[in-house]
């Protein structure tokens, strides 16, 4: 008898467990709009925390000679993003490439006055940069991704693409030495070979950095702007679609 009444049990409690189909009781349109603070005490209480962002923010740090913009295979935003991770990773030990994503790039740098704020705004998210080491066999194979996307945010290599193939490709102005390990800086987000970079992910050794990609930015303009020089990277068509 306990047997069946178990039974009888278990049987009630799976019928419970069955997953109903939603049934739409009602339904209406209701547009989003912006919302607006109105509440005087949350606005008090906002304040003092939006003019310390607003100060910190509005801090000009260089000027850009001209405006900049990403674009493949190349941009001139491109070029200075990679340029200046290459220049921070030849400053801690060799470096042979940097690359991250063209999709990382969230906004245009105008000409003219560059705040803290710009730069928050092209890279606003927390990626911090990696040292990988690759062979010259897994470089090759980035470089491949690369052409694929038809172009990226890269520096230290050159090369066509013809298709949606890599030829002629050089690194540091050298061809690709199959028995090298490559030293790459790029992002810990790109190292997991996120957004088709897939190749990254086959790094021989991974060496955190300890610093995110905007803050070298923002030393880079720095730096350039006391040694009395604007952002003005120029484009070298080292990455290339043959027509």
């Amino acid at each position: 008898m306990k047997k069946y009444l178990f039974l009888a049990l278990f049987a009630v409690s799976l019928a419970g467990c069955q997953q109903k189909h939603p049934e739409i009781i009602s339904q209406d349109f209701v547009p989003v709009t912006g919302v607006t603070i109105s509440d005087s005490s949350i606005i008090k209480l906002i304040e003092p925390y939006k003019i310390l962002m607003d100060s910190d923010m509005n801090v000009v740090i260089g000027t850009s000679a001209q405006p900049m913009s990403k674009a493949l295979p190349e941009g001139i935003l491109n070029t200075f993003v990679a340029n200046a991770m290459l220049t921070y990773g030849n400053q801690v030990k060799p470096t042979d490439i940097a690359i991250t994503n063209l999709g990382g790039l969230r906004n245009d740098i105008q000409e003219g006055p560059i705040t803290v704020g710009d730069v928050m705004q092209v890279m606003p998210f927390d990626n911090a940069l990696v040292f990988l080491e690759l062979s010259g066999e897994e470089v090759e194979e980035l470089c491949e991704a690369i052409a694929k996307k038809g172009g990226d945010v890269v520096a230290g290599i050159s090369m066509k693409i013809e298709g949606d193939e890599a030829e002629d490709i050089l690194i540091q102005g050298q061809p690709i030495d199959e028995h090298k390990n490559y030293r790459i800086i790029t992002t810990d987000y790109l190292s997991f070979g996120n957004d088709h970079l897939e190749p990254l992910a086959k790094f021989k050794t991974i060496e955190p950095l300890n610093i995110l990609l905007r803050d070298v930015l923002i030393q880079n303009i720095k730096d350039e702007t006391a040694s009395g020089r604007p952002i003005q990277p120029t484009l070298k068509n080292e990455i290339y679609v043959e027509q």
